[in-house]
C-alpha cells in the first residue's frame, strides 16, 4: 500500500466526513451549518479515524472486534483532540456535556459506539469501493494528487491556525479593554458611594447606570472587534461551539449573534433588492 493512496484516502474520507456532518447538523438545526474547523469542505478527524481503522482492523475476523476497536479508538482520537484543540485555541469543536455517560464533554458513549458502527461500514461497507475508484490511478498520477491535496491542505491549517490565534488575541484585547473600563467607572462609583452614604436613592441609581454602562461598552467593544474580523476570522469563530474560558465564552457567543444578525439583514436586503428589479 503507497503512502500517497493513504493520503488520498484520507482527504476523500475527511471530506465525506464532512459531508456527513454538514447535513446532519443542517438538518438537525434546521439551518446551513457548514461544519469543521478548517476552511475547505474536510473534517481531518474522520479522515485519521478511518485510515487507523483501515490500518489496524484490516486483519480483524470478525466485525464484533472492528466494533470494539472503533469504539476504544474513535473515544481516545476524540478525546486528544478535543484536548488539543483547546490548549492551542482555547475553543472547542464539540461538546458532550448535555448527553449522558460523557467525559468532560470531550466523549461520549453514545458517540463512540456510533463511531463503533461506522468503522464497520467504513471497512466492509464504504472501503471497498474506494480501492476500485483508486486503484486504477497510476502511482504517478497519485503522486501528484497527494503533493497538490498536500499543499491545498497544509495552506488551509496554517491559515486556519493563525485566524484562531489572531482571534484569541482580538478577544484578550476586547476583554482587556472592558475590563479597563469597567474597573474605571466602578472607582467612581466606589468615590460617590463614599461621598453620599447618606442618599441609598443616589447609590442606588448610580449602581443602575454603572449595569447599564457595562452592557453598553459590552456592545460596542464586540461591535467593534466584529467589524475588523476577516472572512477567515469570522469562519473560524463560527465553527467554534464555544470557548473555555468564561469571558471569551461570552464574548464570543455576542460576536457570534452580531455576525448572524447582520447576515440576515443582509439577506434581507438583498431579497428585497431582487424582488424590486423583478417587479421593475
Amino acid at each position: 500500500m503507497h503512502i500517497t493512496t493513504l493520503f488520498i484516502w484520507f482527504i476523500l474520507y475527511s471530506m465525506a466526513g464532512w459531508v456527513y456532518e454538514t447535513l446532519y447538523c443542517s438538518i438537525k438545526g434546521l439551518k446551513w451549518d457548514n461544519r469543521g474547523m478548517l476552511i475547505g469542505p474536510y473534517c481531518p478527524i474522520y479522515g485519521v479515524g478511518a485510515i487507523l481503522d483501515i490500518l489496524l482492523c484490516s486483519n480483524f475476523t470478525n466485525a464484533m472486534s472492528v466494533f470494539f476497536a472503533c469504539v476504544v479508538g474513535s473515544a481516545i482520537l476524540e478525546y486528544v483532540t478535543s484536548y488539543t484543540t483547546e490548549r492551542l485555541f482555547h475553543a472547542v469543536w464539540w461538546d458532550y456535556s448535555y448527553l449522558p455517560l460523557n467525559l468532560h464533554g470531550r466523549i461520549c458513549l453514545q458517540c463512540s459506539l456510533s463511531f463503533g458502527a461506522a468503522g464497520i461500514i467504513v471497512l466492509y461497507g464504504i472501503h471497498p469501493y474506494m480501492k476500485q475508484l483508486t486503484a486504477p490511478i497510476p502511482v504517478p498520477v497519485q503522486e501528484l494528487l497527494s503533493l497538490l491535496f498536500m499543499a491545498v491542505f497544509a495552506a488551509d491549517c496554517a491559515l486556519t491556525a493563525d485566524s484562531l490565534a489572531q482571534i484569541n488575541t482580538k478577544l484578550e484585547a476586547t476583554v482587556a479593554a472592558i475590563d479597563s473600563q469597567i474597573a474605571e467607572k466602578y472607582n467612581k462609583f466606589i468615590e460617590n458611594a463614599k461621598q453620599n452614604l447618606s442618599d441609598g436613592l443616589d447609590n442606588l441609581k448610580e449602581k443602575i447606570s454603572f449595569e447599564e454602562y457595562r452592557e453598553r461598552r459590552m456592545h460596542e467593544e464586540v461591535n467593534k472587534t466584529t467589524a475588523s474580523l476577516s472572512w477567515v476570522q469570522i469562519r473560524s469563530l463560527c465553527s467554534c461551539v464555544s470557548f473555555r474560558h468564561s469571558s471569551y465564552s461570552e464574548i464570543g457567543n455576542r460576536m457570534k449573534n452580531v455576525i448572524s444578525f447582520r447576515k440576515k439583514n443582509r439577506d434581507v436586503s438583498e431579497n428585497g433588492e431582487n424582488k424590486t428589479k423583478k417587479t421593475g
